[in-house]
């Protein structure tokens, strides 16, 4: 297997509504690019920039004429989009649910369309869209890819996932008094997650 990292530049300005209860500010292409520069940074620390091939999925989405985004959301239902757990509650709640959110799935499952992926790895949160990219898949004559999905791992509040822009997150370029710090801060009732997710420490000594 070769590692293809997808950086996604071109749905970035979407901003992907996995979990999220409102519509999310659509961001620049610059906002997009300062951002892609930080993933490259943290994703390194993991794996081998030589063995590791990078796209930016501008390289096949600014290219699709409307003919061809119809065509990909003509292989998706309405109905299909709102089984999706956060659309769905948006839609009870009577609360707006753009149109390009919804293109946000289908261009992300174009990705493994187009680098005719076998395997896909992403976050539980990111379910539908893995499943999505298997549909399509199908749809347009291939194989569908194995989805391989990882736990969440919830911020320093204890409630949301960790992320920068929640203000939760414990940043890997961050100095180690900084970490350790923020680590101490963790509610005590995920102790035994944080040991699950981000320690190496065999799971019966942890239980």
């Amino acid at each position: 297997h070769e590692v293809h990292l997808i950086i996604g530049d071109f749905t970035g300005r979407i901003g992907d509504p996995s979990g999220k209860s409102e519509t999310r500010k659509q961001l620049t292409e610059e906002e997009v690019m300062a951002n892609a520069a930080t993933y490259q940074e943290q994703i390194f620390k993991v794996l081998d920039p030589q063995k590791t091939v990078i796209h930016f999925n501008s390289e096949w989405l600014m290219k699709m004429n409307l003919v061809d985004v119809l065509n990909l959301a003509g292989k998706y239902t309405v109905a299909r989009m709102l089984e999706r757990d956060d659309f769905a509650k948006r839609y009870r709640e009577n609360l707006p649910i753009g149109i390009h959110e919804f293109m946000y799935p289908l261009m992300q499952g174009y990705d493994s369309v187009v680098l005719e992926a076998d395997v896909e790895l992403g976050g539980t949160d990111q379910k539908f869209n893995l499943l999505v990219g298997r549909n399509l898949q199908k749809e347009y004559g291939g194989q569908p890819q194995v989805a391989l999905m990882m736990p969440i791992l919830e911020g320093t509040d204890g409630v949301q996932k960790m992320s920068k822009s929640l203000g939760n997150y414990i940043g890997v370029h961050e100095d180690a008094h900084e970490m350790f710090g923020k680590t101490m801060s963790i509610p005590d009732e995920l102790i035994v997650r944080y040991f699950e997710l981000v320690t190496q420490v065999p799971l019966d000594e942890i239980r």
